[in-house]
């Protein structure tokens, strides 16, 4: 799962807020008048900038578990002394194709419909 794109867009937000508070931060040589707006606002925006990034960081925790838990089981099928069965080649590779879906890329591989196979006698050459 590419999350890049998710840190980045965190950033940006965090950038972007850094920004305002330097502008805020210029507003301050004004007048006294200004000093219960400038407080106000330097507490809005940081408080904002925590409300997202504690969010940010939950669901990522949670998103950062599930893979951990998903890519523990892999590790130790790939670690393992014994061949991978059919069943755990065909599950490696559903799993494969489960996150090319989500993102919105093309099989690689088609599984055809589960059906009693026949194997073919007829007409083959010893």
């Amino acid at each position: 799962m590419e999350k890049a794109h998710l840190y980045e867009a965190l950033y940006l937000v965090n950038h972007g807020i850094d920004e305002a508070v330097r502008g805020v931060q210029r507003l301050k040589k004004s007048p006294k008048l200004f000093m219960e707006a400038y407080h106000k606002s330097m507490a809005g925006l940081e408080r904002r900038r925590a409300i997202i990034n504690l969010q940010f960081m939950l669901e990522m925790k949670k998103l950062e578990e599930d893979d951990e838990s998903r890519f523990e089981e892999e590790f130790n099928v790939w670690l393992s002394d014994e061949p991978l069965t059919n069943e755990e080649i065909c599950g490696l590779m559903r799993g494969v194709e489960r996150e090319r879906k989500q993102e919105g890329k093309p099989p690689l591989v088609q599984f055809l419909p589960r059906r009693k196979r026949t194997k073919k006698t007829e007409g083959v050459a010893a």
